[in-house]
C-alpha cells in the first residue's frame, strides 16, 4: 500500500461539521456526569480498596474510551494545526476546550479526595493485591497532594487556563505561521523560511534569515507581552501552590526527583568547553574565523543533497527493519494509514511532532520535510515517539498510556541515533567527515544548547519575579547571555539574534527541553547495550512499552541503567567527547584543518 502525506482524521470525525462530533460531545458529558453522580458524594471509596478499585475501573473505562470529550477536542486542534488562520476552526476548538474543562472539573473531585487520604491509607491501597494495576498512578496521585489546592480553586484555575496561558501562545504561533516572504524566487510559509535558514547555498542562506528577521521583528511587541504574561500566569500558579522552585512541578509531573535532573544539567554545563570546541572546529571546516549564529545550522560537506519524503521514509523503514522487524512493520503502518502530514503549506503551523490523546484514538505525527538532511532525522525522532505510543497501546490501560517526558524523548532519539549511524555506514572519508560533523552538530543542539535554553528559561522566572516584567530587550540580553555560555568563542551571536527567542515555542511550555538532553545520553546508553547484544531490543522494547507503569528511575534500572549516579551521565558525555576527537582527527588526515 502507498504511504499517504497528509493526515486522515476520519477515524477521528468526517469533517469539523460532523454531526457525531455534537454526539461525542452528549454522550462524554452523559459518562462523566454519571461517574460523578455515582461518586461524588460518597466516601467508602477512600477507605476501603474494594470499593476504590471499582472507582478506579470506570475511570480508567472513561478515559480509554471517550476522556473530557477528549476526542472532539483532539480532533479539532489537529486541524487547527494544518489551519492556523482557520476561525471556524478555531471557535470550535474552543468551544469544545471549554466543554472539556467543564467536565475535567466534574471527576476533579476524584483525584484532589483521592491525594488527600492519609498515610496509612495509602500504604495499605498501595500495597493491597487488587489495586496492583494501578499502583503507580496512585502513587502519582499521592505525590501531587502537598501542591493541590481546594476542587473550588482548581476548578476556577482550569477555567481560566485557556484564556490567561494557552491563548497567549496559540496567538504567537497562529501568527507566525500566517507570515509569507519570498525566498530563492518563492512566496514560503515561516517554517519553510526557517528550514531554509540552514541552506549550504548562500544567497538562499542570506534570504531566509533576512525574511526571517523581518518577520521576529514585526512580531516583537507582541512577542513581549505574550511571554511576560505566561511568565506571570506561571508565577501565579507556583505561588498559590507553594513550590519552591519554577521548575518543581515540571519534575513531579515527570515522575522525576530533582536531584536528578540538576545532577544532569551540571555536569553538562561543566562540558560546555565541548561545545566550543565543536564550532571551533565547524568554523574551520567551513573556512571561517568565527559562525555567525545563524549560520551555526548549516550543513558542513556534502550530505545537503535534496531528499525526497519517499527516499527518508526508506531510510528509516532499513534501519527499523535491521533491529526490529515489528517496529519496521509498525512504523509503515502509521504512514499507509494517513497517520503522517509531511510537507509544508502557508497556513500549517511550523515545527513537528507527534501526538496522541485517548488510548483509543490514532496516534498522528506532524512534520514539515522540506528535504534536508536533518529532516530525514526529524522523520526518524518524531516516528521514535509514535512507536513509544503504539508499544504502549499494546500492553497498558487508560491511566498509564503516555510516559512522562522525562521517557518520551528517549525513544525518539534512540530512533534518531539508529538512522544517523545507517546514513554513515560505507560512506567514504570525505562523506564521514561530513556525516559525523552532521551527528556532531545534533548532539551539540539536543545536549548542550537544550540545558543553555533550560538556564535561560530559569532566567526569565528569576528575573520576571523580581522586576515585575521583562521587556523585549532584557530578554534579548538573557538569550544572548545564555545561548553565548554554550556557543563558546567561535560563534558571533549580534544584536539581530536576540530575537530569536520568539519562535522558540518550548519556552512557553515550562521547562520541557531538558528531557531533550536527558532523552539523548539515555538513548546513548541503550545504543551501546545494543551493540553489544543485538538481541538487548527486547529488553528496549520492554521499556518502551512501560508508560506511565512505572517511574523512570525503575523502568530504566531493569535494563541495568542508573540515571540517579552523575557517572551515568557522563558516560554520555565521555561519548560525544569522543565522536568530536574522532572528527578532528579524520579532518587532519583529509587536510579540512
Amino acid at each position: 500500500m502507498p504511504i499517504k502525506t497528509a493526515w486522515d482524521l476520519t477515524p477521528l470525525f468526517s469533517g469539523i461539521d460532523d454531526p457525531k462530533l455534537t454526539e461525542t460531545a452528549k454522550a462524554s458529558t452523559m459518562t462523566v456526569e454519571a461517574f460523578a453522580r455515582k461518586w461524588q458524594d460518597r466516601d467508602d471509596w477512600l477507605v476501603n480498596p474494594t470499593i476504590l478499585k471499582e472507582v478506579l475501573d470506570e475511570y480508567e473505562r472513561l478515559m480509554h474510551d471517550q476522556g473530557h470529550n477528549s476526542l472532539a477536542m483532539y480532533y479539532l486542534w489537529l486541524s487547527s494545526e494544518l489551519n492556523q488562520g482557520d476561525t471556524q476552526i478555531r471557535a470550535k476548538l474552543n468551544q469544545a476546550r471549554h466543554l472539556a474543562q467543564n467536565l475535567t472539573n466534574k471527576t476533579q473531585f476524584f483525584g484532589l479526595r483521592l491525594a488527600r487520604v492519609s498515610t496509612k491509607i495509602q500504604t495499605e491501597f498501595l500495597q493491597h493485591p487488587e489495586l496492583k494495576n494501578y499502583q503507580h498512578f496512585l502513587a502519582n496521585v499521592f505525590a501531587t497532594a502537598p501542591y493541590l489546592l481546594s476542587e473550588a480553586e482548581e476548578k476556577i484555575l482550569n477555567l481560566n487556563s485557556g484564556v490567561a496561558y494557552g491563548n497567549w501562545i496559540q496567538m504567537t504561533e497562529s501568527s507566525l505561521s500566517k507570515e509569507e516572504r519570498e525566498v530563492a524566487g518563492q512566496k514560503r510559509g515561516f517554517a519553510e523560511i526557517t528550514g531554509l535558514i540552514s541552506s549550504q547555498d548562500k544567497k538562499i542562506h542570506q534570504e531566509a534569515v533576512k525574511a526571517f528577521d523581518e518577520i521576529l521583528a514585526k512580531k516583537i511587541d507582541m512577542a513581549e507581552a505574550e511571554i511576560n504574561s505566561v511568565l506571570e500566569y506561571k508565577k501565579i500558579d507556583d505561588e498559590l501552590r507553594g513550590t519552591t522552585r519554577p521548575d518543581q512541578l515540571r519534575h513531579l509531573e515527570d515522575d522525576l526527583e530533582t536531584i536528578t535532573v540538576d545532577t544532569m544539567l551540571a555536569l553538562v554545563t561543566d562540558h560546555f568547553q565541548l561545545a566550543h570546541d565543536f564550532y571551533q572546529l565547524k568554523a574551520k571546516l567551513l573556512g571561517q574565523t568565527k559562525l555567525a549564529y545563524h549560520e551555526r545550522t548549516i550543513p558542513y560537506g556534502q550530505i545537503g543533497r535534496h531528499y525526497e519524503f519517499t527516499e527518508a521514509v526508506a531510510i528509516v523503514e532499513k534501519t527499523l527493519l535491521a533491529v526490529s522487524p515489528k517496529l519496521a512493520e509498525k512504523f509503515k503502518n502509521l504512514l499507509t494509514n494517513g497517520q503522517v502530514d509531511a510537507l509544508p503549506k502557508t497556513g500549517k503551523n511550523g515545527g513537528a511532532f507527534c501526538a496522541h490523546d485517548l488510548l483509543s484514538a490514532p496516534t498522528y505525527v506532524f512534520l514539515n520535510h522540506t528535504g534536508e538532511f536533518k529532516d530525514v532525522l526529524t522523520l526518524a525522532h518524531e516516528m521514535g515517539h509514535a512507536l513509544n505510543n503504539e508499544l504502549m497501546r499494546e500492553k497498558l490501560n487508560a491511566l498509564d498510556f503516555g510516559g512522562p517526558i522525562s521517557t518520551a524523548e528517549v525513544a525518539s532519539t534512540l530512533v534518531e541515533l539508529l538512522v544517523a549511524e545507517e546514513l554513515e555506514a560505507g560512506v567514504d572519508e570525505e562523506t564521514k567527515l561530513a556525516l559525523l560533523v552532521s551527528r556532531l552538530d545534533d548532539d551539540i543542539a539536543t545536549i548542550f544548547r537544550q540545558v543553555s535554553a533550560y538556564h535561560f528559561e530559569q532566567s526569565l522566572h528569576e528575573d520576571f519575579r523580581q522586576t515585575g516584567f521583562l521587556s523585549a530587550q532584557n530578554i534579548g540580553q538573557l538569550f544572548k547571555q545564555k545561548m553565548t555560555d554554550y556557543l563558546g568563542p567561535a560563534v558571533s551571536f549580534e544584536t539581530q539574534h536576540e530575537k530569536w527567542w520568539i519562535y522558540w515555542s518550548h519556552f512557553r511550555r515550562y521547562f520541557y527541553v531538558y528531557s531533550y538532553a536527558s532523552g539523548l545520553l539515555i538513548a546513548k546508553a541503550l545504543r551501546n547495550k545494543l551493540r553489544e547484544d543485538k538481541n538487548f531490543i527486547d529488553k528496549i522494547i520492554e521499556i518502551l512499552s512501560a508508560g506511565s507503569s512505572l517511574a523512570p528511575k525503575d523502568i530504566f534500572a531493569h535494563a541495568g541503567l542508573d540515571i540517579g549516579q552523575p557517572d551515568f551521565w557522563q558516560k554520555g558525555l565521555a561519548e560525544t567527547s569522543r565522536d568530536l576527537a574522532t572528527a578532528v582527527a579524520l579532518a587532519k588526515k583529509l587536510g579540512k584543518i
